[in-house]
């Protein structure tokens, strides 16, 4: 099974019943094609970056994650039925990378030894070369 990220964008207008009632709807959805649901975060409005093109006076959406994870046919019967859910302004599904165990990383820890920093040598200026009458700058 692989991890997955489901990212809901919400119109806020709708109110914050009507998004929880959507998000329990995908969440028994992705639970029947045999997904596991790690996590639902309702990370609530944020100010958009920019505007959709459909939807240009809205300046603010609500924000759900969705972590689970499911076979690699899931994401796509997701999409589907996403297409057809309403109230939904955007949505995006995605693979998230895994992130390794404590017992999975190997090697010794790496120490962080912190010693004074010793003054570093003064930098030498070089002088600038003299200039030749009757050649440019930029030719040698």
């Amino acid at each position: 099974m692989n991890p997955y990220e489901l990212m809901l964008i919400f119109d806020p207008r709708i109110g914050e019943e009507k998004i929880s009632q959507i998000t329990a709807k995908i969440e028994d959805k992705i639970k029947g094609f045999g997904a596991e649901i790690e996590k639902i975060d309702k990370i609530g409005v944020r100010r958009l970056a920019s505007n959709f093109r459909n939807l240009k006076r809205m300046n603010q959406a609500y924000y759900v994650m969705v972590y689970f994870k499911a076979e690699a046919s899931v994401p796509a019967k997701t999409t589907a039925y996403l297409k057809t859910t309403e109230n939904i302004v955007r949505y995006s599904v995605y693979k998230a990378a895994e992130k390794p165990a404590l017992e999975e990383i190997k090697g010794a820890p790496v120490e962080t030894v912190s010693k004074p920093v010793e003054a570093a040598a003064k930098p030498v200026e070089a002088a600038p070369k003299p200039v030749e009458a009757g050649k440019n700058i930029g030719q040698s």
